[in-house]
């Protein structure tokens, strides 16, 4: 009897597996370019990462499409992976991923950043989508001083 040993899958493909279940069961679209346009209307667009460095990223891909439910077809729905996502949370001031940015009519409505109980993340995603259009964040680069043991 002899014993075959397989990789399982790397974290990027096990993010494709759950973008793909986003896509096919919950009417999310990817998108495929930083430039995108956004539909009119309310849309929620899931920034993603390679969920090897934030295990969050899968937890977001499961959670985002149950807390939407509620809202129905009044929102368009979105998902960028990670060969996408760093411009536009670059664009959107957003530190890390995931991260959920909010739009109305291609304006910037807010973000919620990182993973919510769920309860919280229905009360939030209520909250950004009734309120007014937000200015858009300014993303700023942080970089590290050069000089060891500056303090600025």
């Amino acid at each position: 009897m002899s014993l075959e040993l397989k990789a399982g899958p790397t974290s990027l493909e096990r993010l494709e597996t759950a973008i793909a279940r986003m896509t096919q069961k919950h009417g999310f679209e990817r998108v495929d370019r930083s430039d995108a346009a956004f539909p009119a209307g309310l849309c929620a667009l899931l920034l993603t990462d390679d969920p090897q460095r934030n295990l969050e990223v899968l937890d977001a891909c499961v959670i985002l499409p149950e807390a939407l439910k509620a809202l129905g077809d009044g929102i368009a729905r979105r998902v960028a992976g990670p060969d996408v996502a760093p411009a536009l949370m670059q664009a959107y001031g957003v530190a890390r991923a995931p991260a959920v940015v909010f739009l109305r009519d291609g304006s910037f409505q807010g973000v919620l950043p990182g993973i919510r109980d769920w309860a919280e993340y229905r009360t939030e995603v209520e909250r950004l989508l009734a309120g007014p259009a937000q200015p858009r964040p300014i993303a700023i680069p942080v970089v590290a001083a050069s000089t060891p043991g500056a303090c600025a």
